[in-house]
C-alpha cells in the first residue's frame, strides 16, 4: 500500500481506528449497542409493575398517562424551562440543569418509584434522552409519554402556566 498518498493515509488510519474500536467494544462489560433496542410500550396500566429490580424505560400512551396523572405520578417535562413556562402538565417538573432537576425528582420520588417523562410530541427525541440519562443517574422505572405536550393539550386535559 502507498502512504505516500493523504488519502490513502486516511483510510488507513480510519479501518484501524474502527477495527480497534469494534474489538474494544466486544470485551466490555456492558458493550455498546450499534442499534438501539426499540422501548417496550405499556398498553395496560395492569402492565406497570411498581418493584422494577432492574431499571426500565418504556412508553405509555394517552390513556395511561392520564390514569397515571389522576393518581399523582411524577411528571418530568423535557422540554426547555421556557417552553414549560408557556404551558404544562400540572404539577409537572422542568430543569435545563440536570443536577437540580435530579435532586428534584430525588425530593419528590424514591428511585424505584415509576414517574413519566414527555416532551413536545411524538417526533421529539428529548424525552428519550432524558429517560436514558435519568436511568444512569439510578432511577429504575421510568415512562415516555410519547404523544408529549401536543397530544395532552389536544384532548384538552388540565394544563398549568407560570
Amino acid at each position: 500500500m502507498n502512504f505516500t498518498s493523504s488519502l490513502h493515509q486516511i483510510y488507513f488510519f480510519l479501518i484501524i481506528s474502527l477495527t480497534l474500536s469494534v474489538f474494544v467494544n466486544l470485551f466490555r462489560p456492558k458493550p455498546i449497542l450499534y442499534i438501539a433496542k426499540n422501548l417496550e410500550i405499556i398498553k395496560d396500566i395492569h402492565q406497570i409493575n411498581k418493584d422494577v429490580s432492574n431499571p426500565m424505560i418504556r412508553t405509555i400512551d394517552i390513556e395511561i398517562a392520564k390514569t397515571l396523572f389522576e393518581n399523582n405520578t411524577l411528571f418530568v417535562d423535557a422540554r426547555a424551562e421556557e417552553y414549560f413556562e408557556n404551558g404544562h402538565i400540572p404539577n409537572a417538573i422542568c430543569n435545563d440543569d440536570i443536577n437540580l432537576l435530579i435532586e428534584e425528582i430525588d425530593s419528590r420520588i424514591q428511585v424505584d418509584e415509576g414517574f413519566i417523562v414527555y416532551c413536545s410530541d411524538d417526533d421529539c427525541g428529548s424525552s428519550e434522552e432524558l429517560a436514558y440519562t435519568l436511568q444512569e443517574q439510578g432511577f429504575m422505572s421510568i415512562y415516555v409519554f410519547k404523544g408529549g405536550w401536543k397530544q395532552w393539550n389536544n384532548n384538552n386535559l388540565p394544563v398549568s402556566r407560570l
